[in-house]
């Protein structure tokens, strides 16, 4: 009945919901004020420093309790990075596209969010995010109508407009991805007269990552009508993202989220079993059926794969130079990004990929294992604290480690970790909080 409360008609009831669920919702329905500005790759700090300026004049400190494990691991990550280029720099003299900045932002910056949400106990309602979902899809939608029938695409493509940051700094061409806007991404068709978007978001890979996070929000939804219209909103977007691997992440995810559900129940365990031996005996065992799931597989592949085959065959090359490089040298890896492999300035060894790439490349091995330890702590206290959240922080930890071996972007992308950290922080609010919020 509480939540009951939260709408009048349609509007989101401003007053009826706590001070984190506005920032939240705000931050979710100003992503094209962002985009204009063009502090995405900022943003994470920004917002850190936003919430700490609050904290210190409401309460004269920023509230932190002991560390828990994630954090503490992702500290040590952070360190190791920070550590290994301040030796490379003063005692070797060498420099690499890594810096301190980029450290700092995506390592340190995620871990105090981690450890403010923990030690806060902070926790978003889900009908809260999920009506800001739903008003970004809106956004976008109506902004690639807008783009398909009104504004020509020449306004934006080839690159000219630059962003509100870019004007400041001054940046050139070079640096097209941060400081211009691009719509369409690339100048080229998938299917005639759709082009590849990026729309509010500097990559359309990130866009994709994006769109898949709603998905998984509106499956939690329980409103029915809302959720399969926001899911087959989010349908259409990824296929304007043109992003392959979260077109094969996301059912993925999906069908595991139902697997959790199932084993959830009283039969769920032996239903599944059951359903595995089953789909395994017929696939292994009957000649007809494996040749023709292989089939269908190996099919599906290829049609994906064709949809930009110059992109995958490019791919590929990257994937090769960069496992010759972490075989180099797996210890330590490098602290930047190899020769590039193609006219492309981003397409260079130790790319597209956050784990072949962004983490054993470019941390070594023992980096790679520090980040393991890491992600793994994360799920074993989000598993720990389950009673208090939706499927929805388990199912984004699955969306990530699905698309990492091809996407880097889950890391290297600074506000990718604050999709993950919203997904985190769902759940429902003590009671006592609540009843509060009701005589805001």
């Amino acid at each position: 009945m509480l939540n009951s409360q939260l709408f009048t008609g349609v509007w989101l009831r401003w007053q009826a919901i706590t001070l984190g669920e506005r920032f939240v919702c705000a931050n979710i329905i100003c992503i094209p004020i962002w985009w204009v500005l063009g502090l995405f790759e900022y943003l994470p700090f920004l917002l850190l420093g936003m919430v700490g300026a609050y904290e210190v004049w409401r309460y004269g400190k920023f509230r932190l309790t002991s560390p828990q494990l994630p954090v503490i691991t992702l500290l040590v990550f952070g360190m190791y990075q920070l550590g290994r280029l301040l030796v490379l720099r003063v005692v070797y003299f060498q420099y690499g596209t890594i810096n301190i900045s980029d450290i700092l932002i995506l390592s340190f910056c995620p871990a105090i969010w981690l450890w403010y949400i923990q030690s806060n106990k902070i926790k978003i309602r889900l009908e809260v995010v999920a009506w800001a979902c739903t008003i970004s899809v809106l956004q976008i939608i109506t902004f690639w109508l807008l783009l398909q029938f009104v504004i020509p695409e020449t306004v934006f493509w080839p690159p000219k407009l630059r962003t509100v940051s870019g004007l400041l700094t001054g940046k050139g061409v070079g640096e097209a991805n941060k400081n211009y806007y691009l719509l369409p991404f690339l100048a080229r068709t998938l299917i005639e007269d759709f082009n590849r978007f990026s729309f509010f978001f500097i990559f359309p890979e990130f866009f994709a990552v994006f769109v898949g996070f709603i998905s998984l929000v509106a499956l939690e939804i329980k409103n029915r009508l809302q959720s399969s219209l926001l899911l087959v909103a989010c349908v259409f977007l990824l296929f304007l993202s043109a992003t392959r691997i979260v077109w094969v992440a996301l059912p993925l995810v999906i069908g595991l989220r139902y697997v959790f559900i199932a084993l959830s129940k009283r039969w769920g365990p032996q239903v599944v079993i059951l359903l595995v031996a089953i789909a395994s005996f017929i696939t292994f065992s009957l000649p007809p059926a494996t040749n023709a799931i292989f089939g269908k597989v190996t099919g599906s592949i290829e049609a994906v794969n064709s949809v930009r085959a110059d992109s995958s065959e490019v791919r590929f090359e990257i994937y090769r130079q960069t496992w010759l490089g972490v075989l180099e040298d797996p210890f330590w890896g490098y602290m930047s990004k190899g020769e590039a492999i193609s006219a492309t300035k981003s397409s260079s060894v130790g790319s597209h990929s956050a784990i072949l790439g962004s983490l054993l490349y470019r941390t070594g091995v023992f980096g790679t294992l520090m980040f393991a330890v890491f992600w793994v702590s994360l799920f074993l206290w989000l598993y720990a604290t389950r009673a208090e959240r939706p499927l929805i922080a388990f199912t984004m930890m699955s969306f990530y480690t699905l698309v990492a071996p091809t996407l880097a972007l889950v890391y290297d992308m600074p506000i990718s970790s604050l999709l993950l950290l919203l997904s985190i922080a769902i759940g429902q609010p003590p009671l006592k909080t609540q009843r509060k919020m009701r005589h805001a």
